[in-house]
């Protein structure tokens, strides 16, 4: 009898954490939205991530950022295992990272530090075990900006403590790459043609 006590605790508290997970996501991004003026630029990224050790297979991550300060921008990212069993293990997660060497938009045509660094906090959720728990991460080299249109985001390297486990996780991104559609030079007016 306490076996199948314990397991619909754990149910119903799998059950909440879920529905606060996205609760808390629709919360930020429409408090991100509200709060990011003139520095909303928008990407969608893509890119190679790991989060398990030893990989036994090929990872995908997929993502969107949002640009709310000209050095901090929220993201909001996605990782699947492609190999050997597509989309059988996921690790979903809410981040807000900051530029440490400069800033990454100026909210105009003059492009932000085209090399930076980029310091992460936030937490994640995978649906293989239902973990769940707070991450730190930094990414050594990010090329590039929102105003050229593109950026890479290269050894991208994350710590956390999945607490409903009780286990650490590590992720490790070789290369992300990170497409604008909003806030690139196709945004911003250039005035009249230039003369020489």
């Amino acid at each position: 009898m306490g076996n199948v006590c314990h397991e619909i605790l754990v149910f119903l508290l799998g059950v909440k954490m879920k529905r606060f997970a996205i609760i808390a996501v629709i919360a930020v991004v429409l408090l991100a939205c509200a709060w990011a003026g003139d520095h909303h630029d928008i990407s969608f990224s893509f890119g190679q991530q790991t989060y398990k050790w030893p990989e036994k297979g090929i990872s995908f991550s997929y993502g969107i950022n949002i640009g709310l300060t000209e050095r901090l921008e929220l993201g909001i990212l996605g990782v699947s295992e492609l190999v050997p069993m597509p989309f059988e293990s996921n690790m979903l997660g809410l981040d807000l990272s900051f530029a440490l060497l400069g800033a990454r938009s100026t909210a105009s045509k003059t492009a932000g530090s085209g090399l930076n660094m980029l310091l992460s906090v936030g937490g994640f959720y995978r649906t293989d075990n239902n973990g769940a728990g707070p991450m730190i991460s930094i990414t050594p080299l990010s090329i590039g900006t929102p105003v050229s249109g593109r950026r890479e985001r290269i050894l991208k390297t994350g710590f956390g403590y999945d607490f409903v486990n009780k286990d650490f996780v590590i992720t490790f991104s070789l290369v992300s790459i990170d497409y604008y559609v909003r806030g690139t030079w196709r945004d911003y007016s250039f005035g009249e043609s230039l003369s020489l």
